[in-house]
């Protein structure tokens, strides 16, 4: 046997092997998303009853599923058909909604300011992440000492929560622009503010989405904590009222409708993320 056929006849013999299985995905990954979402919330409903038939726990102290869902109907079409939930509910969505506004008018303000300038980033910055570490609880009584129990307080409040996720996601997401395309604006002579609005705030958009995404659900809770603890006509003040008459399925109902506004707002910056951010998707 020649020298090239040992070679020949030493090389392993790949053919009759299996070729490697290609990595397989998870079962939830196979499933529409809608089947999960349902199949897990069935899950947690069962859980909960499970959980109400097997240790005997009271309605006084948490009802079953059946007793908040028939709740939350009757609070539902107390909305809908202009009842005495339709003005609280109302109050609530102009407060988180001005709230939201406050707090995306002012975060984009300053994460440009921090994530644009020097100044900004080593003068302005320590002082929002201090804001941001402190307890929020201690502020509600003074939003209320000083801008009194009307809507001013709720929405202000709520606005002091929101903005932090806003102000960090898009000074994030300037910083984070390619400093070679940063070099090629300033060889074309561009000035900061052509920079700043055609290369860092276009390049920072999921960045300032994620902040506004966040700051949506941070909106709806500051509202809700501040009409709890400073009364008003919203549902937060509801929620107060039906905890301490023990009512603990009117509590879940309206914890729901607010879960729904969260959620709705939520959605919303969804939808505009995918309308005016929808080029970053293709690289995720």
């Amino acid at each position: 046997m020649t020298g090239p056929q040992l070679l020949a006849s030493a090389r392993p013999n790949h053919a009759g092997r299996p070729r490697p299985l290609a990595p397989r995905g998870s079962w939830s990954s196979r499933m529409p998303r809608p089947v999960l979402v349902v199949g897990f919330g069935l899950a947690v409903l069962s859980f909960w009853q499970l959980s109400i038939v097997v240790f005997d726990i009271p309605s006084l102290i948490l009802p079953t599923p059946a007793e908040v869902a028939s709740d939350l109907v009757f609070v539902i079409g107390s909305i809908f058909t202009g009842g005495s939930f339709l003005s609280a509910t109302t109050v609530t969505i102009i407060e988180v909604i001005l709230g939201f506004a406050i707090a995306a008018a002012v975060g984009l303000a300053l994460g440009v300011i921090v994530g644009s300038t020097d100044f900004g980033n080593r003068a302005v910055m320590p002082y929002v992440v201090a804001l941001d570490t402190m307890p929020k609880v201690a502020f509600a009584p003074l939003f209320v000492a000083w801008f009194g129990f009307d809507l001013e307080s709720k929405y202000l409040m709520a606005a002091f929560i929101a903005f932090f996720p806003i102000t960090v996601n898009t000074a994030t997401g300037l910083a984070a622009t390619d400093q070679g395309m940063k070099m090629l604006f300033r060889s074309l002579e561009a000035s900061r503010w052509q920079t700043l609005t055609k290369l860092q705030l276009p390049h920072a958009l999921p960045y300032i989405f994620a902040g506004l995404k966040l700051a949506s659900v941070a909106s709806v809770t500051g509202v809700v904590f501040a009409e709890y603890m400073g009364g008003g006509e919203g549902l937060g003040e509801l929620v107060r009222v039906a905890a301490s008459q023990l009512m603990v399925d009117r509590v879940f109902s309206l914890i729901v409708i607010l879960s729904l506004m969260g959620l709705l707002l939520f959605g919303l910056m969804v939808l505009l993320e995918r309308r005016f951010a929808s080029w970053d998707r293709s690289d995720s």
